[in-house]
């Protein structure tokens, strides 16, 4: 099982909007783990869609897609202390979560292919 902390964000700080920020201290967790089908729940009682719809699942399959290993499934667990549609970041808490949470049970397979590419522009165009 993998464990994702994700923090609350806001760059929505009236005025100074994309260019102000503010710290806030909320996290999302999130936990993963492979399954042969999808299962998805919040322990905290926010309704969260619990098919291949959910924000997190749909990010952790462009990440299996992209490397190209199969996904029959993943068993995701949500606790939700970001609200959601307040400008602070729970839709990008959830992409994040889904992009890190595949890359841990994958062992890094992401981080080593994106390595992989830094050298190639590195050599193809300095």
């Amino acid at each position: 099982m993998v464990t994702v902390t994700v923090p609350a964000t806001s760059a929505n700080v009236g005025a100074g909007f994309d260019s102000l920020g503010l710290a806030v201290s909320m996290h999302n967790v999130f936990t993963f783990e492979e399954s042969d089908r999808i299962q998805i729940s919040s322990v905290d009682g926010t309704h969260v869609p619990a098919g291949s719809n959910n924000l997190v699942y749909r990010s952790a399959r462009v990440v299996y897609d992209q490397l190209g290993i199969p996904l029959k499934g993943l068993r995701i667990t949500q606790r939700n202390d970001i609200p959601m549609a307040r400008g602070l970041g729970s839709s990008s808490a959830c992409i994040v979560a889904g992009i890190m949470g595949a890359n841990a049970l994958l062992v890094d397979k992401l981080t080593d292919c994106l390595k992989k590419m830094g050298k190639r522009i590195k050599v193809s165009y300095f």
